[in-house]
Parts: structure tokens; C-alpha cells; sequence
């Protein structure tokens, strides 16, 4: 993907706030903006797992997210990132956030009580940060 089409995906998708299982430009959470994002770079990525999810969903099923993450694309080293890695974070006590890299030191993403944003993989976001999956081999 040129870099062009990338900035207009990325475009896209900034300021859209945060919305409990948003799958639309009103509102979106970190996996309905993943699926989305993705689609509209050409890439499969499945919007859930196919159950229903409550708010509380990550204290009822504390696995779920990484059952979900561990069935698409293949395991890259965190050291290794790279533009459209799929990375995923412990918020908490719980993995419960994803987000897709936009180049090896940014993430595009979506939190509660916010909009859809860039942050800078920091120390702190690194802290946080639980692994990575490539959903495809890009040079």
C-alpha cells in the first residue's frame, strides 16, 4: 500500500469517537476500527469473534481477546513491527485493546471516552503491550 493511500485511510478513521461495539464512521471500539481499517486496505480481519459482548466482557471472559488475536495472521516479535501489524495490549488486568500499527513506532487505535487516535509506541504503551500478529508480508 503507497503511503498516499494509507494517509487517506488513516484520515479516515482520526476523530470517530469511541463507541461500545460501534461497526460504523458514528462510533467504534478498537476492533470494529481494526476491521474496518483493514478492509479498507484490502485485508481481512474479522470484527469478532461471533458472540455477542457485554461492557463487562473482559471480566466475564478474561481469555476471549486472546483466544480471538491468536487465530489470525502469525506471532511477530514485538522488536519487529512494522505498518499494518496488528498489536494487542493488557489494559488493566486484562487484554482488551488492539490496534494497528501505522509505521514501526505508531499505532492508530480507539479507548473509551475518547476518538479514534495516533499514539507513539512509548515505554508506557510498551509496557502495556502483550504482543503483535501480521495478518500480511509487506517488504
Amino acid at each position: 500500500m503507497e503511503q498516499e493511500q494509507m494517509n487517506a485511510v488513516i484520515k479516515k478513521y482520526l476523530g470517530i469517537p469511541y463507541k461500545h461495539a460501534g461497526r460504523d464512521l458514528t462510533g467504534l471500539d478498537c476492533l470494529g476500527l481494526a476491521h474496518y481499517f483493514y478492509k479498507d486496505c484490502g485485508i481481512e480481519f474479522p470484527e469478532n469473534d461471533g458472540r455477542d459482548y457485554s461492557i463487562k466482557w473482559a471480566q466475564d471472559d478474561p481469555e476471549r481477546y486472546l483466544r480471538g488475536v491468536s487465530a489470525i495472521g502469525k506471532p511477530v516479535p514485538v522488536e519487529e513491527l512494522k505498518t499494518l501489524d496488528f498489536v494487542y495490549f493488557r489494559l488493566g488486568r486484562f487484554i482488551s485493546h488492539g490496534a494497528v500499527m501505522v509505521d514501526s513506532n505508531h499505532f492508530i487505535h480507539v479507548l473509551q471516552h475518547t476518538v479514534v487516535h495516533i499514539n507513539v509506541l512509548d515505554p508506557v504503551w510498551k509496557k502495556r503491550l502483550v504482543g503483535a500478529r501480521r495478518l500480511i508480508d509487506l517488504p
